[in-house]
């Protein structure tokens, strides 16, 4: 039998690092405040977490975990077979793209969160998960409204409409926090048998939310509506409503299509919602489903979309707009299975299919209705409705993959069976204290450094870069764009400053480097064919390569 005193601390500290991901911010030392940082943080906190579970091995003993182990695991198996047969520099497949940072490291970051949520979950446990988003998303709500009156602690290059967007760096994300955080406030407003005045805090808390959702974007509402709705369900359900339960289950589900329609520009919603963006995204989608029909067992490499998407677009939609392209698919199914194969996308459809029928297991039980079980339940489907249009942004899916960890868990944790072999055991005087054996100590030690040592170093880059930034200096600038580990978006904003400062040949010798290290960006070749001093055979070269990975764009010839 497992340490359960010594898994509850796992849980304690995988929530304590899922809050601390999802809130941080390191604006003073780095031109990328939001993405890299919460990337490095996961690693470092993700590899411990390994490490602990990993050293207790009650987790990979016992039956009822077998399922979620033999998935997770092909999961994991998955992305290390793409890791090594994608072509891509190291750097870039460990890390991925810049200011999206979703490589190998960040989705093995996430099992492994998932992994430890699984072995620790129990009702404890969920009810701190409960109060730890709504904590969190009372203070980013604050954060938020500050931000929409100019007040922040930091300047942010924001290309967007709204400068509303949390620490997450873009007011989408905001949103979509925003109507995970509303919908599980309002879950326990509405459900619980809380203190009046402690249900006024949670209905202040919804109104805050949902004013953020005003304020950054439109993505919070669908969030809120359909991790509300679940929780209704939830709750027909337990309480013996069946008939409403089924009549509530059958809207919401034809309600989904219609949305899902409408965003492909079809059915009765299609006037409604479907907006450039929105039809931007049906481009990215059939982009993605191209990548996966033409590379199916392995993908085109993790973080890869935006090196492939002019590859992969049809020639109608090159025609309409070249200019609309993107570095994800705003999908985030579909994303995993662009970069990972069709094995990868089939071994993430069945995580979440397994936290589904978890659901589906601890509602049939009829037990006694669980309020803070129906709120993680509310914010795991608002965070799974935004990631059918949006982006897998680290500070979000630490929440969304934790709390899918806590699901699954949580339905194996709380079984008769378990929770007898708990109290035999506690009778007995066998459970353990909480203290780690030399090995596991040794175990812990091992993993922690692993992770460190993957994490610091483009933390470490990122703030070199920044200073040689400071500088001004040309003959420090330039030595900088070639930091290891190696980051493209560098290479191109150093060519670019060298250029703006009339200092061509230093911008060509780089782009000449990046180009060497990069054959796939497109936009480190079209920076060369713009170079006005560029040799004539360069040029020609650079745009070569640019109708190469734009093969349909009517606009190269």
């Amino acid at each position: 039998m497992k340490d359960a005193v010594v898994y509850r601390y796992i849980g304690l500290y995988v929530l304590a690092a899922v809050i601390l991901v999802s809130l941080f911010v390191s604006p003073f030392n780095s031109l990328d405040p939001v993405t890299l940082p919460k990337l490095c943080l996961l690693i470092a906190v993700a590899f411990v977490a390994a490490g602990l579970v990993f050293s207790n091995g009650g987790f990979f003993r016992e039956k009822g975990y077998r399922t979620s182990q033999i998935i997770v695991g092909g999961f994991i198996l998955q992305l290390i077979l793409v890791f090594l047969v994608d072509n891509q520099t190291l750097a870039f497949k460990l890390y991925g793209t810049s200011s999206r940072n979703t490589g190998f490291a960040a989705y093995l970051s996430l099992s492994f969160l998932l992994v430890a949520s699984v072995s620790s979950a129990g009702y404890l446990l969920v009810k701190r998960n409960v109060w730890a988003l709504v904590g969190v998303g009372s203070v980013l709500s604050m954060y938020g409204i500050a931000q929409s009156k100019g007040h922040d602690f930091y300047e942010f290059n924001n290309a967007y409409g709204s400068n509303v967007f949390g620490s997450f760096g873009n007011p989408n994300f905001q949103s979509a926090f925003m109507g995970i955080v509303g919908a599980t406030a309002l879950t326990l407003a509405v459900f619980s048998s809380l203190k009046l005045h402690y249900k006024v805090a949670l209905v202040a808390l919804v109104a805050l939310a949902i004013f953020n959702v005003s304020l950054s974007s439109q993505q919070g509402y669908l969030n809120f509506v359909a991790g509300f709705t679940a929780a209704a369900i939830v709750f027909l359900f337990q309480e013996k409503h069946a008939i409403f339960g089924w009549v509530v289950l059958g809207l919401f589900s034809i309600g989904i299509l219609s949305v899902l329609l409408g965003i492909l520009d079809k059915g009765p919603l299609a006037q409604a919602i479907y907006k450039s963006s929105l039809q931007a995204r049906g481009y990215y989608w059939r982009g993605a489903l191209n990548m996966i029909i033409d590379h199916p067992f392995f993908g085109v490499g993790m973080d890869s979309f935006g090196d492939w998407y002019r590859r992969s677009r049809s020639p109608e939609v090159a025609q309409l707009n070249a200019g609309i392209v993107a570095d994800t698919a705003h999908n985030i199914p579909l994303d995993i299975g662009a970069s990972g194969g069709l094995p990868l996308l089939i071994l993430y459809l069945a995580i979440v299919g397994l936290a589904l029928y978890s659901i589906i297991k601890v509602v049939k039980r009829r037990d006694e209705f669980n309020v803070y079980f129906a709120a993680i339940v509310a914010a795991w489907v608002a965070y799974q409705a935004q990631s059918l249009i949006s982006i897998n942004q680290l500070g979000l899916g630490v929440w969304g993959w934790s709390l899918t960890g806590l699901l699954i868990g949580y339905e194996i944790n709380t079984r008769d069976s378990v929770l007898l072999e708990s109290q035999k055991a506690s009778r007995k005087g066998t459970v353990v204290t909480a203290k780690l054996s030399a090995s596991a100590l040794v175990i812990t030690f091992a993993t922690s450094g692993i992770g460190l040592a993957i994490a610091l170093p483009p933390y470490l880059a990122a703030n070199k870069f920044y200073l040689a930034l400071q500088s001004g200096d040309a003959d420090i600038l330039q030595p900088a764009a070639y930091l290891r580990p190696y980051d493209r978006a560098r290479f191109a904003y150093v060519a670019q400053i060298l250029q703006e400062n009339k200092l061509d040949s230093r911008a060509v010798e780089v782009l000449r480097d990046a180009t060497e290290i990069y054959p796939d960006s497109f936009d480190l070749w079209r920076s060369w064919a713009a170079m006005p001093s560029a040799a004539p055979a360069d040029i020609a070269r650079a745009k070569a390569e640019m109708k190469r990975l734009d093969p349909y764009n009517p606009d190269l010839k």
